[in-house]
This record gives C-alpha cells, sequence and structure tokens, in this order.
C-alpha cells in the first residue's frame, strides 16, 4: 500500500472514532460556551489570587 492509501485509511479511522466517541459519549462533554466560560472565570480567580498574593507581599516587605 502507497504512502497515501495509508493516509487516507488513517483519516477515515481517525474521523470514525471521533464520530463513535461523540455520538456514544457526547452528552458527557460540555458545549463549548460551557468550556469557554470556564477557561474565562478560571483566568479571573488566577487574577484575583495572584494580585492578593503580591499585595500581601508587599504589605509584609
Amino acid at each position: 500500500m502507497k504512502r497515501s492509501g495509508y493516509e487516507l485509511l488513517g483519516f477515515a479511522v481517525w474521523h470514525g472514532a471521533k464520530w463513535y466517541v461523540r455520538r456514544r459519549y457526547g452528552w458527557l462533554v460540555p458545549s463549548r460556551r460551557v468550556v469557554a466560560a470556564g477557561v474565562v472565570g478560571g483566568a479571573i480567580v488566577a487574577i484575583a489570587v495572584a494580585e492578593s498574593r503580591r499585595e500581601s507581599a508587599a504589605a509584609g516587605a
């Protein structure tokens, strides 16, 4: 089998596996909007914690 045949086979297997997982376990995966909100919320919390630590370190010095 030539290289292009293996590429085509890999493409088909990869997309078939993605389709199967989405169909079988799609209800477990949150939507992109929920993931984006979690990332933004996590970033806000991380910035707030870092800022409070920086302020407390500056006050103690």
